[in-house]
């Protein structure tokens, strides 16, 4: 990540340096320096970016997005008969109605491995996240864990 980098990331979240720099846990002056290539970014600062990015595309409004899932498991084990699985994916106009369709299939035997990605292929949302997203709120403990 480069200053230039920092900076789109920054400005694509509608973050002043201020609020960059809240975010990121460090000092306005600490971005302000970075953007203007006095200092080097630290790779835990670029980790931190792409993390809370990541969060940023898991609101219910991000969109497009790409659901993916297989209709088997895609490791198999070494016995029983050999089988091909099938990946499908379908375009979402965002989080939202891409969650809908994964509330709707989850109990389908032939419904497995489902994420959410972006057109480019980056993940927004793992398997076990999603489902946990997705997992009726009675069933849910205060830490967020699904309770079974």
């Amino acid at each position: 990540m480069d200053a230039g980098d920092l900076k789109k990331w920054r400005k694509r979240l509608g973050y002043n340096q201020f609020e960059a720099a809240k975010r990121l846990g460090v000092r306005r002056a600490s971005v302000q320096n970075w953007e203007q290539e006095l200092w080097p970014i630290p790779g835990v600062i670029e980790l931190a970016c792409h993390q809370i990015m990541r969060r940023w595309k898991q609101r219910r409004e991000f969109g497009p997005v790409l659901l993916v899932y297989t209709d088997e498991p895609i490791w198999q084990g070494s016995q029983g008969p050999y089988q091909v699985s099938i990946l499908y994916a379908a375009v979402y106009r965002n989080n939202e109605t891409a969650m809908q369709h994964v509330e709707q299939q989850k109990k389908d035997p032939n419904f497995i491995n489902p994420v959410i990605m972006e057109t480019n292929g980056e993940i927004i949302w793992t398997t076990s996240e999603l489902l946990q997203e997705i997992a009726p709120k009675s069933r849910r403990h205060r830490s967020g864990a699904v309770v079974e």
